[in-house]
């Protein structure tokens, strides 16, 4: 049984740009999902569609539990943004406690968990982090909530390639016996690792779906390969 299901999604900007037009999408617990298309091709967008960031012009969004759009659907998705926006003053120790106070599912000991496994230091500022350290940052922050659906969009911009190791072996680090993990990129090579299943979303929809596993053992191709066959036709 999906935790998530996305069903005919739209949203539409000024202008009459259909950035997600009839998205249908199921997420289920216990997979790390990847997806995948060319910046503009509204992942973010969907992305703060499923946080409740932004409302949807049709469609549906069926949370898990049953929760209703708004507070309570909120409290079942951690979303970590394209960009992180903390006051420059703070500490690493600082947004831990900041996260506490916002998020009643906030863990402290998975946060510290993470922050070990990410090399962060309590004391470090958030100003004086490289890029790279401050998405390592969010992302501690992110999987510090015990929640449904964890939204990573881009997760790897910017990031050196021993931070994309740290990142994607504290992605598979976590416990999705009753969650899942979402993942928008379109850097397919440097995460497909870590899927288990993919979309391809373009033009605001979705233009393929398919499982690793059964990819690889019928094809032998990798995502990143089905990806530039879709995307080079």
């Amino acid at each position: 049984m999906s935790l998530m299901t996305v069903q005919g999604l739209k949203k539409r900007y000024l202008g009459g740009v259909n950035a997600l037009d009839g998205v249908d999408m199921n997420i289920d617990p216990g997979r790390i999902i990847g997806l995948l298309g060319p910046n503009g091709s509204g992942k973010t967008t969907l992305f703060k569609c499923l946080a409740g960031l932004l409302q949807p012009d049709g469609g549906e969004i069926i949370y898990p539990g049953g929760a209703k759009r708004g507070v309570e659907s909120k409290k079942t998705v951690s979303l970590l943004p394209d960009v992180l926006r903390l006051p420059s003053w703070m500490r690493v120790r600082d947004a831990m406690e900041y996260w506490r106070d916002i998020f009643p599912d906030y863990l402290h000991g998975r946060c510290r968990d993470m922050m070990s496994m990410l090399d962060l230091e309590p004391d470090m500022k958030i100003r004086s982090l490289s890029k790279g350290m401050q998405e390592r940052v969010a992302l501690m922050l992110t999987f510090s909530r015990e929640t449904s659906v964890y939204l990573l969009d881009e997760p790897l911009g910017g990031i050196d390639p021993v931070g994309k190791s740290k990142l994607l072996e504290s992605i598979l680090a976590v416990d999705l016996s009753n969650s899942a993990i979402l993942i928008s990129t379109h850097l397919v090579k440097d995460v497909e690792t870590v899927f288990d299943s993919f979309y391809l979303l373009n033009r605001g929809k979705i233009v393929y779906y398919g499982d690793c596993e059964n990819i690889r053992e019928e094809s032998g191709k990798t995502a990143e390969q089905v990806y530039l066959e879709v995307f080079s036709r």
